[in-house]
C-alpha cells in the first residue's frame, strides 16, 4: 500500500533534482547534475587518494605524500571539484548549501551519494568518527556536516558511529581562505581524544564532507592514533583539486 501511494505521488508531484530543479526519475539529482560529479578512478595517490592525470598506469604514492607521509593510512574521495573554476558541479553547489546556508535538508541525498560511491567498505571499520566542530560552530551552523554523513553511513552498515570520542579543543578560523602552511599551523593541537580506552587497536573511519590540503584529516588522525586507533582511514564527499 505504501508504495502505492508512492506511485501516485510520483506521478501529481514528479521528484525533482536537488540541484537544477529539472524532473527525474532519481530522487536526488538528475543525469546532467549527476555527470557534473564524475566520480574518481585509478590511477591515484595510494595514501591521500588525489587522482592523477594520466588515464592509466598503476596508482603509486604521490610526490607530497612521498615528502611527509600522512598520519592517516588512506584517504579517500567519491567525487572532485577545481579551485580554479566555479563550483557548478553538482555534489560541490551541494555542499556549498548543506554548510554554508545551513541545509540540513541536504544531508539524505548526499548521505546517499557517499554511501552509493565509496570507495572503501565502511563495513569493514570498528567505529566511524565524524571531524568534529567547535562549539563555537557549531552552534552557529545548528549541526555538524560531517556528523549528519556518518549516522546515515552507519545505519547503512550496521557500523558503530562515535561522535564525542574526537573533540575540537579550540575555535579555528575557516580554512578555506588559507594556504597550505597556514592550515597546517591553523588545525595543529586542535583536537583531543575524550576515551582512549574506546580507541585502543581499533580501525577507525574518519568521516568528513571536503578534503583540500588534508591539514584537518592529518591532524585529526596523529590524535587518534596518539589514543591508540590502531589504523585510521578518511572518507569525503569530495576532494579539492588545488590549481
Amino acid at each position: 500500500m505504501v508504495l502505492g501511494w508512492k506511485v501516485i505521488l510520483d506521478v501529481l508531484y514528479p521528484p525533482s533534482c536537488l540541484n537544477c530543479g529539472a524532473q527525474t526519475s532519481d530522487p536526488d539529482l538528475c543525469t546532467s547534475c549527476r555527470s557534473s560529479a564524475p566520480l574518481i578512478r585509478e590511477p591515484l595517490c595510494i595514501a591521500c587518494g588525489i587522482p592523477f592525470q594520466t588515464a592509466s598506469g598503476p596508482s603509486h604514492p604521490c610526490g607530497r605524500c612521498l615528502r611527509d607521509k600522512p598520519r592517516f593510512r588512506r584517504a579517500r574521495a567519491c567525487t572532485t571539484y577545481a579551485t580554479s573554476e566555479r563550483r557548478t558541479g553538482a555534489i560541490a553547489a551541494l555542499v556549498q548549501r548543506y554548510k554554508y546556508n545551513r541545509d540540513v535538508s541536504l544531508a539524505a541525498a548526499l548521505g546517499r551519494f557517499l554511501l552509493d560511491n565509496s570507495p572503501l567498505n565502511v563495513a569493514d571499520y570498528d567505529v566511524i568518527v565524524p571531524v568534529p566542530l567547535h562549539q563555537e560552530r557549531l552552534r552557529w551552523r545548528g549541526f555538524n556536516q560531517a556528523l549528519l554523513l556518518a549516522r546515515r553511513l552507519a545505519r547503512a552498515t550496521k557500523t558503530t558511529v562515535d561522535p564525542f570520542v574526537l573533540e575540537r579543543v579550540r575555535p579555528t578560523p575557516p580554512q578555506v581562505e588559507l594556504d597550505e602552511t597556514q592550515r597546517l599551523r591553523n588545525v595543529r593541537n586542535a583536537f583531543r581524544v575524550s576515551r582512549p580506552e574506546c580507541l585502543k587497536d581499533r580501525t577507525v573511519l574518519l568521516i568528513d564532507d571536503v578534503m583540500t590540503t588534508g591539514a584537518t584529516a592529518d591532524e585529526c588522525s596523529q590524535t587518534l592514533k596518539a589514543a591508540g586507533a590502531r589504523h585510521v582511514d578518511v572518507l569525503v564527499l569530495a576532494r579539492v583539486l588545488l590549481q
